[in-house]
C-alpha cells in the first residue's frame, strides 16, 4: 500500500514544501494536540538526542515531528466504515502545531492521512519511518500505540531503532495528575483554565479574525471584539473570563463572555465577545489572540441592560486585577 507523505520544512518564518526529506531524521511520533508540557519534554529531548547522535554517527540528524493531517479524534467507525468525522474538542489546529513545533526546535514536519496507516502491520509502518521518513531514531510517549489494531507499541521501536536511538517519553503528572490533552479538554469543560494552562505550558487561548457583531457592547459603553471558535476547536465552558489580548494595537487585559448573550441574544451561536480594556482601534476583519486566564463567574441571564451594564463593569474590574496579579500589565 503507497502512504502519501508530505514533508514541511519549519525552519523559515512559514512552513514550506519540501521535495523530500532529510537524509537523516529524527521525528517525535504523536497526535500532538495542544502541543502541551509533556510533549514539549518528549520534543526537547527527540531535539537532544539528534544532537547526540550527530556527534557519534558524524553527519547532521534533523528533529522533525510525524503527525497527522487530521488527528486520530476525528476518526470515527460509521455503518459505510472508517471515514472522518467532525470531532469538536481539539486544543490546536494544525497550524498552531507547525508553529509551536518550529519554535520548539524541530526542523521539519512530515504530515499523513490516518487511514493511509491505520491498518499497516507494525513491521511496515517502521518500514515506512526507515524508507520514507529516512528515520534512524525516533521519541514517543509511553502510551504511543500504531498500526493494525493498535498493536504496534514502544517494543517494537526498541527493537528495530536500538535503545540508543529511542526516547521514550514517561507519564508525565501535574498534582497528582496526568498531563494529558483528554484531561486539558475536561479542565476547559469546567472552566478550570488555570490547570489547563499548567499543563499546556501557556494559556489556552483563541487565534482568529474579529467579524461584525450586533454592535450591543458599544451602545452600553463596552465594545467588544466577536469571535467565533473553529468548528473543531474545544469551547470553554459559558462563563465569563478574565483575558489577555494580543491585537495589532499591543497587548491589553479583557473580559470575554463564551456563550450566547442570554440578556439580550438567547438564541445566538455560542461566540466569544470580548471587552478590550484600554485599546481603541479598528479591529473588524483583523487577526487577534485571546487568552483565557481565569473564569470570573458563569453567562447569567440578568433582569435587564442596567444590571448588565453593572455585571460588565464588574468584571472588567476583576479581570485588570488577575491581570495585574500575574504581572501581565
Amino acid at each position: 500500500m503507497s502512504v502519501r507523505l508530505t514533508f514541511l520544512d519549519l525552519r523559515g518564518p512559514a512552513p514550506l514544501p519540501m521535495s523530500q526529506p532529510p537524509a537523516h531524521t529524527l521525528v517525535a511520533l504523536g497526535n500532538f494536540d495542544g502541543v502541551h508540557r509533556a510533549h514539549k519534554v518528549l520534543i526537547r529531548e527527540a531535539v537532544a538526542m539528534t544532537r547526540a547522535l550527530a556527534e557519534t554517527e558524524g553527519y547532521h540528524v534533523s528533529p522533525g515531528a510525524f503527525c497527522f493531517i487530521r488527528p486520530t479524534l476525528d476518526y470515527k467507525m460509521s455503518p459505510t466504515g472508517f471515514t472522518p468525522v467532525l470531532v469538536r474538542g481539539h486544543l490546536t489546529t494544525l497550524r498552531d502545531k507547525l508553529i509551536l513545533f518550529a519554535r520548539s526546535g524541530l526542523e521539519f514536519a512530515c504530515l499523513c492521512n490516518f487511514p493511509d496507516v491505520r491498518d499497516l502491520p507494525p513491521e511496515e509502518f517502521v518500514s515506512l519511518l526507515r524508507d520514507d521518513c529516512h528515520c534512524i531514531g525516533v521519541a514517543c510517549g509511553f502510551n504511543y500505540f500504531f498500526g493494525k489494531g493498535a498493536s504496534g507499541n514502544t517494543s517494537h521501536l526498541l527493537e528495530a531503532f536500538g535503545r540508543d536511538h529511542v526516547f521514550v517519553q514517561p507519564e508525565m503528572t501535574l498534582d497528582g495528575m496526568t498531563v494529558s490533552s483528554s484531561r486539558i479538554r475536561a479542565c476547559l469543560e469546567q472552566g478550570d483554565t488555570e490547570t489547563a494552562e499548567r499543563m499546556l505550558g501557556r494559556p489556552y487561548s483563541l487565534d482568529t479574525n474579529v467579524v461584525h457583531g450586533k454592535r450591543l457592547g458599544r451602545t452600553l459603553g463596552f465594545p467588544t471584539a466577536n469571535q467565533y471558535f473553529p468548528a473543531e476547536r474545544a469551547i470553554p465552558s459559558r462563563g465569563v473570563y478574565a483575558v489577555l489580548c494580543h491585537t495589532p494595537y499591543g497587548v491589553f487585559p479583557g473580559v470575554s463572555n463564551v456563550g450566547i448573550r442570554p440578556t439580550t441574544d438567547s438564541h445566538g451561536r455560542v461566540n466569544c465577545e470580548t471587552h478590550i480594556i484600554g485599546m481603541t482601534g479598528d479591529l473588524y476583519g483583523r487577526r487577534i489572540r485571546v487568552e483565557f486566564l481565569s473564569k470570573l463567574r458563569d453567562e447569567q441571564k440578568f433582569n435587564g441592560v442596567e444590571e448588565l451594564v453593572e455585571a460588565i463593569r464588574r468584571d472588567a474590574e476583576n479581570a485588570v486585577a488577575v491581570a495585574t496579579a500575574r504581572g501581565l500589565i
